[in-house]
């Protein structure tokens, strides 16, 4: 029964190793378990935190993954599509850095994230108070519209990613997501109108937050504005998260009425059936 059902997996293209700094497990070991599940399409996209670019060896992980994804792509030959991907996090914080990163490598998928705001550098340590929950999420879909409006990036990571933390187990309040409605419509117009997609990211469902990120609501609100580019990823760390929850992701999106997801080639959207299940 496990075997049938992780068939239904065509792609993971969010997860992460030891080339970042909270990856538990190296890059092969990652690849192996997705090549492992039947996964046809498959990138590692390891953290780049610009504002932290030298408190982590981050030059270090940069260089080593080009080597490292070709080594994947020619392991899997034949089995598994392998793409040369990373995640970009709070590129505007340093946008020199940033855009240097881009042009010098030729990355094939560019996740655009935002980890922390200007006053709230670790949003899993959001305060209590109900003030500061609303000051938090401001900040951070404001910061969300500018790097949409940026742009340099292929998928939105994780929209919604601070409720994982103030709502769910883990901060357990309740949320009036109407004060955000507006801007979220700008997010979501903004990156249509750009050609980029919307990352949905199972990892909210078995880290505590038990839905998407975002959740359904805001994936219909992005399909009946015109959206028709998804990508999809476990937002894995560790060996034994590749893939987690992605068929439930998928069947939601065939009820929203997607009939496909994409992948990146060269920063290029590549269109797969959400059926697909051979190379």
């Amino acid at each position: 029964m496990e075997n049938k059902i992780l068939r239904t997996i065509p792609a993971d293209i969010h997860n992460h190793s030891t080339l970042s700094p909270d990856g538990f497990d190296p890059p092969m070991s990652m690849a192996e378990r997705a090549c492992g599940l039947g996964i046809k399409h498959f990138a590692l996209t390891d953290h780049i935190e610009t504002e932290k670019f030298d408190s982590w060896d981050y030059a270090g992980a940069v260089e080593k993954s080009y080597g490292t994804f070709l080594e994947i792509k020619e392991r899997f030959a034949g089995k598994m599509e392998v793409y040369y991907g990373v995640e970009l996090g709070q590129p505007l914080f340093d946008l020199p850095l940033a855009e240097r990163l881009l042009a010098e490598h030729d990355y094939d998928f560019v996740l655009g994230s935002t980890h922390r705001t200007r006053t709230y550098p670790y949003l899993n340590q959001i305060p209590d108070s109900e003030e500061d929950r609303r000051r938090c999420l401001d900040e951070y879909f404001e910061e969300e519209l500018r790097l949409a409006e940026w742009g340099k990036f292929c998928s939105l990571s994780h929209l919604t990613f601070p409720l994982r933390f103030i709502s769910g187990d883990f901060g357990g309040h309740e949320v009036d997501m109407s004060r955000y409605s507006a801007i979220i419509d700008k997010i979501l117009e903004t990156i249509i109108s750009r050609d980029i997609a919307l990352e949905v990211n199972s990892s909210g469902i078995r880290k505590g937050l038990h839905v998407t990120m975002p959740s359904v609501e805001y994936i219909k609100r992005y399909y009946d504005k015109g959206g028709r580019m998804v990508t999809v990823g476990s937002d894995a760390h560790r060996v034994s998260d590749v893939g987690a929850d992605i068929p439930q992701v998928l069947e939601m999106l065939k009820d929203i009425g997607f009939g496909e997801i994409c992948v990146f080639r060269q920063k290029q959207p590549i269109f797969i059936s959400i059926q697909e299940e051979k190379l």
